[in-house]
């Protein structure tokens, strides 16, 4: 039968060994020196990539607000391609403004229906005017 002591003993010993010889040898602090010089640039990259990405985010704010002053200062006189972006932002005003419309009337309508106590097997239907 295996003496178990002595072989878990000697297993031991040669790790210990092993450890100290590798503690010696320098390889250790070089491994934690990889370690760190690595770390220390993934740390690096992260911060860099999110200044990046907010001066990105303050230019892109810069060049929208250049769009607008344009827009306001040359509305009534745009010419070429500007044209045609200009006719796309005033359709798409003309719509956001419908669409206020129609929520502050749906808002209305939920007021309303706030004061009034209907009958909760009734179902009611909002009629859609746009669709018809």
């Amino acid at each position: 039968m295996a003496d178990y002591k002595s072989i878990l003993k000697g297993t031991l010993n040669a790790v210990g060994t092993k450890a100290k010889n590798f503690v010696e040898s320098g390889a250790l602090k070089e491994s934690y020196d990889r370690g760190t010089t690595t770390a220390r640039c993934y740390a690096t990259v992260a911060k860099l990539n999110l200044q990046i990405n907010g001066e990105l985010e303050e230019q892109k704010k810069t060049f929208i607000e250049i769009g607008r002053l344009y827009f306001d200062e040359h509305r009534d006189c745009a010419e070429g391609k500007y044209a045609t972006l200009f006719r796309e932002l005033e359709e798409s005003d003309r719509k956001i403004e419908q669409m206020r419309t129609e929520l502050e009337a749906v808002k209305a309508t939920l007021e309303a229906s706030k004061s009034y106590s209907a009958d909760p097997n009734i179902v009611y239907y909002i009629e859609d005017k746009d669709n018809e």
